[in-house]
């Protein structure tokens, strides 16, 4: 299904019927990471994936990309499906734009779920990201692919499911290149949420293998957010809601009941 939000056409899926839940894929990625889990979580509740601005089938809209225009694009969301407040849930990007939308809209934000959650990028992690969007402006999505697919997925999933690296290395190879660059120095300037305000219950989950957002990452917004529950995905890295969906939506289910 299509929508416009915010003068951009925006691409997301709605399954299911009961409480609202919310998924915001990451940086590179599509509404589909989320497939796995929708199946399992749709029988219990309405779910709704969003793919962001300048990812999967949306537009990328004119200007530059930023984590609360991301945020104003979710809320644009929530507000033409009138849905009442949701339970969001984010992956890597996501949580960034899930964090800032718990901030600036509370009475929309129900629940709080950060997958690979982000709290705060140092300098040396920002020039990465602003480095890699020169890069694949020049040089298109090839020049990154192999550095970035070895990281992007735990051990045990690359042996037992190489398809899924395959599938993930085509998902990342069609983005378009201005877009990707576009979202990459959203990432690189990033703001630093003021997380202590953040009062939804909140799930952090991370996997044992994930070293773009590690474990350490998401202690410090255990630390920050006054009600969160930290809990850690077994054989899976970054992109653990395509490694573990059952995993993930148990959880999910778990948290919400």
């Amino acid at each position: 299904m299509f929508i416009d939000l915010n003068g951009v056409r925006h691409h997301y899926l709605s399954k299911g019927e009961g409480p609202p839940v919310m998924f915001l894929h990451g940086l590179g990625g599509s509404l589909h990471v989320w497939h796995g889990v929708i199946d399992n979580l749709s029988l219990h509740h309405h779910c709704v994936a969003l793919d962001l601005r300048g990812h999967g089938r949306s537009d990328a809209g004119k200007g530059d990309v930023t984590i609360a225009s991301l945020a104003k694009d979710v809320h644009a969301l929530i507000a033409a499906l009138e849905l009442p407040a949701v339970t969001l849930v984010g992956n890597s990007l996501g949580t960034l734009v899930a964090q800032q939308l718990a901030v600036d809209q509370p009475e929309s934000v129900d629940n709080l779920v950060l997958v690979g959650g982000i709290s705060w990028f140092e300098p040396p992690v920002r020039d990465a990201y602003t480095q890699r969007a020169k890069q694949v402006e020049a040089d298109g999505m090839d020049a990154v692919v192999d550095d970035w697919l070895p990281g992007a997925l735990a051990p045990r999933t690359r042996a037992r499911l190489p398809q899924l690296a395959g599938l993930l290395r085509d998902l990342f190879l069609r983005n378009d290149p201005s877009s990707y660059a576009k979202a990459c120095r959203a990432l690189a300037a990033g703001p630093k949420i003021p997380r202590e305000q953040i009062g939804q219950p909140t799930l952090l989950l991370v996997g044992d293998h994930d070293r773009s957002t590690p474990i350490a990452m998401t202690e410090e917004l255990h630390a920050d957010i006054p009600v969160s529950t930290v809990k850690v995905i077994p054989a899976a890295s970054h992109w653990a809601p395509l490694e573990q969906p059952d995993v993930i939506a148990a959880a999910l289910l778990e948290f919400l009941t």
